[in-house]
């Protein structure tokens, strides 16, 4: 299921904070030096010019004198992302340590009040980097609640998904064809909607759902056309095209399955146009 085209997330570390680098010695004691503010704002510091062991030791004693002080907290999660991005290997060591470092940090930082969606979309995507399957489904479900928009309804619909929970993908996949029919996930709830169908043994509504997100995606095509001559190098164009050429897969074997020879003969034509290779 980890392996599927749709499941990826973007995973985007965040800007270091580079226009923060002190000018002079951040290293210089100046009066109330050893207050919380001032380990933290040289610590803040040291993390915008990437000296990243320097800037955890002065983060970490920052969120020691008072934990219930954020700043050092965000800090410390967004430089645990960092380092485990830059970790090659999805599955090596040091990088999901570092993950499971960040997300601790993300949590805590949540529960001081933090509710941005930044917070949202690194614990969503820390979750699945670390297959907690549960995890994504309770912070994609707060993503969309708090930012109900297009990205954050498609991966609901991921999270069901990974738990199982193919009523929860019908419903939230459901909602979103109909609130978000303008957009480049148009063809992903559609696919995401009808495999949870499949899921449920219900084939027949199924196909109807492929055939139905097809006909939207040509809609959201012919309409990127019109407004973009250079319409097939956008990325909402790659996406759309993906999801058709996925639901068209999936209707050719269920056509495959039910021996509709007419109806699997019409998608390999429409996947020969999409330019899937036979």
């Amino acid at each position: 299921m980890r392996g599927l085209a749709e499941r990826s997330l973007l995973l985007l570390p965040l800007a270091l904070l580079a226009s923060c680098a002190p000018s002079a010695d951040t290293s210089r004691r100046t009066p109330g030096a050893d207050s919380k503010e001032a380990i933290y704002q040289r610590g803040h510091q040291l993390y915008g010019m990437m000296e990243f062991g320097r800037a955890e030791a002065e983060l970490k004693r920052a969120a020691a004198i008072d934990s219930s002080y954020l700043d050092p907290v965000t800090d410390l999660a967004s430089l645990y992302f960092d380092l485990g991005l830059r970790e090659e290997g999805e599955k090596n060591p040091k990088r999901l340590e570092n993950f499971r470092l960040s997300r601790d940090f993300f949590i805590r930082a949540e529960m001081l009040g933090a509710r941005d969606a930044t917070v949202y979309e690194r614990l969503c995507e820390l979750s699945v980097a670390l297959d907690d399957d549960r995890g994504f489904l309770i912070y994609a479900r707060k993503n969309a609640e708090l930012f109900p928009h297009d990205r954050q309804y498609f991966n609901l619909g991921l999270a069901y998904f990974g738990v199982g929970d193919w009523q929860g993908v019908v419903k939230s996949q459901k909602a979103a064809a109909e609130k978000f029919n303008d957009s480049p996930y148009l063809g992903g709830y559609y696919r995401q909607l009808g495999r949870a169908y499949m899921k449920l043994d219900r084939d027949q509504t199924a196909e109807r759902t492929f055939s139905s997100g097809v006909q939207a995606v040509d809609g959201r095509v012919a309409a990127l056309k019109i407004s973009n001559s250079r319409y097939k190098s956008t990325d909402d164009y790659r996406r759309l095209m993906d999801d058709k050429i996925g639901m068209l897969l999936l209707l050719k074997r269920l056509h495959t399955t039910y021996k509709a020879a007419e109806k699997l003969e019409q998608v390999e034509r429409q996947l020969t146009e999409a330019g899937y290779p036979k």
